[in-house]
């Protein structure tokens, strides 16, 4: 039987969900650590691949091309869009991954998040080039939204959309900005582009479920809420393993 992997960048945003979990048992995935568990009748792996693109990608391919997952959902904290009515607390379901990094730089001096796309694509996938943006599943984020919601979980609002991830951490309203005009997205984070790339390759559907520990803009660490990120969008993942599998 193929495994649903759910994937986070560290332990701390999968905690919430292991705790649910009868008798997760520890395993090693490229030596990443990991956990195995069951849900309804399926088999489940919880992998910390590590933050960033790059651990994403690596540790995401190791444990494709040893468990042939049947689905692959990755989960954890997001900065959030205040202009997409985002809060702290709110989760959010990608509809599109945008990788904000990867393209050609404008031909002009002055600082801007605007960049074009490659000249070249980075895959190709039945007919369709992918050079930045990632396009999900719809039917799938609107199966995982429904999911949530049957569960009647509340005290968060429940949001879908298009996912910004970038190798930096926006720290300033101007870019926050730039980048809600140029892509209107409800979250931001380091890792979901890697992770849809790879599992377009390998042909897995994959879903991407966030708590917002963060708005998006003027960095204050005051004012973020890791906790919450990490148990409400944790809920939410339990709501669709418990409804889908």
């Amino acid at each position: 039987m193929r495994p649903v992997l759910v994937l986070s960048a560290v332990h701390a945003e999968l905690a919430p969900m292991l705790a649910r979990l009868d008798n997760p048992e520890p395993m090693e995935i490229a030596g990443r650590t990991a956990m195995a568990a069951t849900v309804g009748t399926k088999k489940l792996i919880a992998l910390e691949a590590g933050p960033g693109a790059v651990n994403t990608a690596l540790g995401l391919t190791a444990a494709i091309e040893r468990l042939s997952p049947s689905l692959i959902v990755q989960v954890g904290c997001a900065g959030g869009f205040a202009n997409a009515g985002v809060s702290v607390g709110d989760v959010a379901v990608a509809t599109e991954e945008i990788d904000v990094h990867m393209g050609l730089e404008p031909n002009t001096e002055e600082k801007s998040v605007h960049i074009s796309p490659l000249p070249f694509p980075l895959m190709e996938r039945n007919g369709k080039e992918y050079r930045h943006r990632f396009l999900l599943d719809r039917d799938l984020a609107g199966d995982a939204m429904a999911a949530i919601r049957t569960q009647g979980i509340s005290g968060f609002q429940l949001h879908k959309g298009s996912f910004v991830s970038g190798s930096t951490i926006t720290t300033t309203a101007s870019r926050a900005k730039g980048l809600f005009e140029l892509y209107c997205p409800v979250m931001e984070s380091m890792e979901g582009a890697a992770a849809a790339h790879v599992a377009l390759h390998y042909g897995i559907p994959f879903l991407e479920i966030r708590g917002a520990s963060n708005l998006v803009g003027r960095r204050n660490r005051n004012a973020w809420n890791l906790p919450l990120a990490f148990e409400n969008s944790c809920a939410c993942l339990m709501a669709v393993l418990q409804e889908t599998m």
